[in-house]
């Protein structure tokens, strides 16, 4: 691990790579990633947390059989001051925010309590909203990229244009094309806001090249929530939606407003803006999409933590929630960039594959003290208590260990059998491998070569045509921690979990970061 997570240079001429084995004629695109690629400034200055690393955005060009490697840097305001000063100006996850000599005492101390001069490092996703294509973390600072050669071409801020000082990093496609992120403020009050942007017209051309942004510029709030917390919100990272219904949890890993507000001038990263409570409940937080309005029913499971959701679906009268989770917020700290470049990843906490399920209906009619879950072939409980609140409790969809789900995104919001994932760097039964788990037989099948080959999450690929869920192929790009073999793109069949092609990309010429989140871009976007 310790020669994976090292700074990268950027390479922003399209270098060539050797393919061995058969790619298919029909994929052709850009495979696009982001994540941390330099944490190692100049003076001997490291960041402390892998999260903290500057934005890298990747680019695996398809065409023909033929591949190509392209990488750059985000340009940001965060990460021009990072080498114009040698340390971060911006407070960032675990890495606090040093003095910017470009402002006056008056300017630091107003730009600290103003959610403007939040981060746009923007490390957590790369998304496309129609044709747009964004990098985003979790502040009101998204930036719009080109496609083509990744320049980052416009900066928007959220809380400006909607109020959301803080913005998911996972927005919801619907069937319409409307858009849904889930996004928080705090100098206002604590509150939770689901965003909602429609559609650009059908005919609307690809925007050209310097002008601005235009898919958030009719974004709205469809609905408001206040936080079950007078100085905290939760921790948000992704939320699930169904054909009706939004659905995010509250959990109790909580971001304390009045820390946040004041971290840059105590000098505090923002980890440290983040409490845990395990005595308090995970809230499940229903809103209907076509009004807005929130689900009168409460419900609550014990405490968990969570990045992603995996699927929601309706089932009849039920919600069906599937998030990959952990006990604690423990992994967190994982991912301290001195444990991690000493190899001292521990085993526990791991993440888990959950299935919860939300009863629909009057609160009234439900009988107290008994299972209200009436699925099929499903373990998890749903119960009502005396206090009139449904407690749930999840099923466990199969082995522990595995993250960054994908599912075939044919699938989202309906119901579906398929989720694949990484064992990233975990150590248990997903270690080194790309996973399969079929949600049916809760069975998994695993795709995996040697202990010093790390693949990162793998995208789903529909065939054209294709007659089944799991009819495609996933890219998944793969670091090689032994230093005499080449770091790889792996094309592997989605059905039988086996190998279709590799994509050798040689180190003499290619230095790849690794990447968190990626989309496939197709050669007609």
């Amino acid at each position: 691990m310790d020669k994976l997570v090292v700074s990268v240079q950027e390479c922003r001429k399209e270098v060539p790579a050797v393919v061995c084995g058969h790619i298919p004629s029909w994929l052709n695109g850009s495979l696009l990633r982001v994540g941390p690629g330099k944490w190692d400034l100049k003076d001997g200055f490291s960041m402390n947390h892998y999260l903290d690393g500057c934005a890298c955005i990747t680019k695996m060009n398809i065409e023909d059989g033929k591949v190509s490697f392209s990488s750059r840097f985000l340009e940001s305001d965060a990460y021009k001051k990072m080498l114009a000063h040698g340390k971060p100006v911006y407070t960032e996850f675990g890495t606090k925010a040093h003095a910017d000599p470009s402002k006056n005492l008056f300017t630091r101390f107003v730009n600290t309590i103003v959610p403007c001069d939040l981060t746009d490092n923007d490390i957590s996703n790369i998304y496309a909203m129609q044709n747009e294509v964004y990098v985003a973390t979790e502040s009101c600072n998204i930036w719009r990229i080109d496609p083509k050669n990744l320049e980052a071409k416009n900066k928007l801020n959220l809380d400006k244009m909607v109020g959301v000082s803080i913005c998911g990093s996972h927005p919801h496609v619907d069937m319409d094309g409307v858009t849904y992120n889930l996004g928080a403020s705090f100098l206002s009050g604590m509150k939770y806001h689901i965003m909602q942007i429609p559609p650009l017209p059908e005919k609307s051309e690809l925007i050209e090249d310097g002008a601005e942004a235009r898919a958030y510029k009719k974004a709205k709030i469809l609905c408001t929530i206040p936080s079950s917390y007078k100085t905290c919100f939760s921790y948000t990272h992704s939320f699930a939606m169904t054909e009706h219904f939004i659905i995010f949890l509250e959990q109790p890993l909580l971001v304390n407003g009045f820390k946040l507000a004041t971290c840059t001038p105590k000098g505090k990263p923002l980890q440290d803006c983040l409490e845990w409570h395990p005595e308090e409940p995970t809230r499940f937080h229903v809103i209907h999409k076509s009004t807005g309005n929130v689900y009168k029913v409460k419900y609550h499971s014990e405490a968990l933590y969570h990045f992603h959701n995996i699927n929601a679906y309706e089932d009849g009268e039920f919600i069906v929630l599937d998030v990959i989770a952990y006990d604690d917020a423990h992994v967190l700290d994982k991912y301290n960039l001195s444990l991690m470049r000493n190899n001292e990843w521990d085993s526990q906490c791991p993440p888990v594959p959950r299935r919860f399920v939300l009863p629909l209906g009057d609160i009234a009619d439900f009988k107290i003290g008994s299972n209200l879950v009436k699925i099929d072939n499903c373990d998890a409980k749903a119960m009502k208590n005396e206090k009139g609140i449904i407690d749930l409790t999840s099923e466990q969809l199969g082995p522990a260990g595995f993250e960054l789900p994908i599912i075939n995104k044919n699938y989202n919001a309906r119901k579906y059998r398929y989720v694949y994932g990484s064992g990233v760097f975990e150590k248990g039964y997903y270690a080194n491998a790309i996973s399969k788990l079929d949600l049916v037989t809760k069975q998994a099948e695993l795709w995996k070569e040697s202990d010093t080959l790390f693949p990162g999450e793998p995208v789903f690929i529909p065939k054209p045509g294709g007659m089944s869920e799991d009819d495609g192929v996933l890219l998944s790009v793969a670091l090689e921690a032994d230093q005499s073999k080449n770091h790889l793109l792996l094309v592997v069949d989605a059905k039988s979990m086996k190998e279709l092609a590799r994509v050798e990309m040689s180190r003499d010429d290619i230095e790849i970061p690794t990447t968190i989140h990626g989309i496939f871009v197709p050669s007609s976007h």
